[in-house]
């Protein structure tokens, strides 16, 4: 498989694994406002925390798990609840301190603060969030490049540039490898201006097809030089079969 190929898969799951925590996010906020449209806002107040351990909770300065149990008192419709065991955590909490709850109605021993369900949309969402730009940004600009490449092979003007060098590009890697990129130049012989063009990522070394010095063709815009095209793909995979 083509490096593009897996680079583009790699990608592809960024975003699809970004869209689905984003999804789970719009999933959790639509729960939390169905329940607060129905709910009734009540005062209780904090009877007991239970600090235990457990395999679930906060890890603490000597590795082990931490849990929080915290249970309220509430009244509803004239209506004493008791020790009721409240799903929510936060540092802020402490046994006697005044909480308002939001209570179902259809089941009044069901209560919420809200916090921890706002934590867990905020903290699933902007997951989401961090995944999808990884993912769809590159994809954007892949495609992006894909279409103009396209455009300038069709439109382009053609230059007969000569080969400066070629690099490694360390800032990627894919399977443990580096890509390669072609420095060119083209002068200019009416203005005397020197430009210099990059190739896109290489996978196979041009070194097998291009030398220094040789010459290589470049598609640019001709009302922009700075939208163009390095021809160097095509001639490698006619000069060069690579199984590697």
């Amino acid at each position: 498989m083509k490096k593009n190929n897996i680079i583009t898969i790699i990608f592809s799951i960024f975003a699809g694994i970004g869209i689905v925590f984003m999804l789970v996010s719009a999933f959790i906020w639509g729960n939390e406002m169905r329940f607060r449209q129905k709910a009734v806002k009540v005062t209780g107040e904090i009877v007991d925390i239970f600090t235990g351990y457990d395999d679930y909770g906060y890890r603490d300065d000597y590795d082990r798990n931490i849990s929080h149990e915290v249970y309220v008192t509430y009244t509803f419709e004239g209506e004493t609840y008791e020790r009721v065991l409240l799903h929510e955590y936060s540092s802020s909490m402490y046994e006697g301190k005044s909480i308002t709850l939001f209570c179902d109605p259809d089941n009044p021993r069901k209560v919420k603060t809200g916090l921890g369900m706002y934590l867990v949309f905020w903290v699933v969402g902007g997951i989401g969030i961090l995944f999808s730009c990884i993912g769809i940004i590159p994809l954007l600009i892949f495609h992006r490049k894909k279409a103009r490449k396209k455009y300038l092979l069709a439109n382009g003007r053609v230059l007969h540039a000569t080969v400066e060098r070629i690099d490694i590009d360390t800032s990627l890697a894919v399977n443990g490898q580096n890509p390669y990129v072609i420095y060119c130049t083209w002068k200019d012989e009416y203005t005397d201006v020197l430009y210099r063009f990059k190739s896109d990522n290489l996978w196979t070394d041009p070194g097998y097809a291009f030398d220094k010095g040789s010459e290589i063709t470049v598609y640019v815009d001709g009302k922009d030089y700075s939208r163009y095209y390095v021809e160097a793909e095509k001639v490698l995979s006619q000069r060069v079969v690579d199984f590697t």
